[in-house]
């Protein structure tokens, strides 16, 4: 047991700035024996291991940066890390070290301090005072064996709260919302009478009711501000156990959200395409599928239309790849421009891309003869593509020379679910036929609709 938790404190490799009189370095000492100490006497000093050296914990003296504060904790907040940066000093500074709470700081300590202290602060269990059996008896409330300070029956649950199996089942289960899902679960286990809250910019912080105190702390992900905790406790419980859970739970919490920004960026790598920046074929096809499944149910239409550059693979030999692409880049761009926000554009592959069309608020009523004023924005799939046609028609291509507006055009082919087909595949088919063996071999630069003349539901899709 001794030797699993010695690994435990092993892990800590601590910066200590300003520590003049060693006391904050004794105490690490016999909290965490076998953790790395590098000392250094000022913040200049600090600022200049850090740039050669990563650590995973920071703790500077609030002393030396009275003067400029602020500064001082952007600056090693920036280069910390993802490590914790803590203050440490006499508790007349307090109020300038929850100050520095909001620009990065993640906890302060009042000296001087126990090791019990540290180990809570750093998550680290308790050092076993005599022998390495579990049924041996603690040693007395020596100078040199101080007995860990038990905390309030309602905080101490605190120090048994499964916090990383919590994040872990947050960023598994909730990936979009991990931070939120994981304050939602510790709520859960924690007394009724304290409350964990998650803050943004846009949130108003829970009015402290009578007898409760309000405790917050900032949660930074990436050296960025990723929201506020609020934790409100009664107030006969002690604010300094309260305190040092909260600083400890925003630093987990800044880890979790670090690794839920990242998630989000695979993901869209995943279902984007690189070149232009509209969504992929794998994506195009789910998403399709799904949003069949939901047409089926809420039944309204939904519109697939394919389209391609006519004869690209001229402009790829006659002008080269890097033309090429920047054609593709511009032509998704210039779709973009054309559709709704909720409607899917995707380049398929090549100069191939495809747009789903879908009714966001359900079925609507079939639109009368008279379709609106002028200048009104294209409405439906075939307005839409006629408006394209024209935007790629007048585009000033100046990378394909003096002669490039009006050389480009498109051909397209349209299906209709449920009309042309009933499932995703079906209705791929059925557009890609109309767009081969229809407007291409009608002469290109033109759309296809399967069947010939388009249902009444598509003429009214918004």
């Amino acid at each position: 047991m001794k030797a699993e938790y010695e690994m435990l404190r092993a892990g800590e490799n601590i910066l200590l700035i300003g520590d003049i009189q060693r006391e904050l370095r004794a105490a690490l000492n016999q909290a965490m024996p076998q953790a790395r100490i590098t000392e250094v006497p000022t913040v200049f000093d600090g600022i200049a291991e850090l740039s050669a050296h990563s650590y995973s914990a920071v703790l500077a003296s609030a002393e030396p940066i009275e003067r400029r504060p602020e500064s001082a904790i952007k600056t090693l907040r920036q280069m910390t890390g993802e490590g914790r940066l803590l203050l440490f000093g006499h508790p007349t500074l307090e109020p300038l070290s929850r100050k520095m709470l909001q620009f990065g700081c993640d906890d302060y300590l009042l000296t001087p301090i126990n090791p019990s202290e540290l180990q809570q602060i750093f998550g680290q269990p308790p050092l076993r005072l005599a022998g390495d059996s579990a049924t041996d008896e603690p040693a007395g409330n020596t100078a040199d064996n101080p007995l860990p300070v038990t905390p309030p029956a309602r905080l101490a649950q605190l120090a048994t709260l499964p916090l990383a199996e919590t994040l872990m089942d947050a960023l598994l289960h909730h990936p979009g919302d991990t931070l939120a899902a994981a304050v939602q679960q510790i709520n859960t286990f924690i007394n009724p009478a304290m409350r964990l809250n998650l803050l943004s910019d846009r949130t108003t912080p829970d009015q402290s009711e009578e007898g409760m105190v309000s405790l917050t702390h900032a949660v930074r992900a990436n050296n960025e501000p990723a929201g506020t905790l609020q934790f409100l406790i009664p107030q006969d419980e002690d604010e300094s156990t309260a305190r040092h859970f909260l600083g400890q739970l925003a630093h987990l919490l800044g880890k979790a959200a670090s690794l839920q920004e990242r998630h989000g960026r695979m993901q869209k790598l995943a279902i984007t395409d690189d070149l232009t920046g509209l969504y992929n074929g794998r994506y195009f096809k789910h998403f399709l599928t799904r949003i069949l499944d939901k047409a089926k149910v809420l039944r309204f239409p939904v519109t697939l239309l394919l389209f391609d550059i006519d004869n690209f693979k001229q402009y790829n030999d006659q002008y080269g790849h890097g033309v090429g692409d920047e054609i593709l880049r511009q032509t998704a761009s210039l779709m973009r421009r054309c559709v709704r926000d909720h409607d899917l554009v995707a380049r398929i592959s090549g100069d191939e891309f495809a747009v789903v069309f879908w009714e966001k608020d359900g079925p609507r009523q079939p639109q009368g003869p008279n379709p609106g004023t002028p200048g009104r924005p294209p409405q439906t799939p075939l307005q839409i593509f006629d408006r394209f046609q024209k935007l790629i028609a007048g585009q000033n291509f100046t990378f394909l020379g003096p002669a490039g507006q009006g050389r480009l055009t498109i051909s397209a082919g349209l299906a209709v679910f449920p009309y042309d087909a009933s499932n995703s595949t079906d209705l791929i088919n059925a557009a890609d036929k109309a767009l081969m063996f229809g407007a291409k071999q009608a002469g290109k630069n033109s759309i296809v609709l399967v069947g010939g003349t388009p249902p009444d539901e598509l003429l009214s899709q918004e």
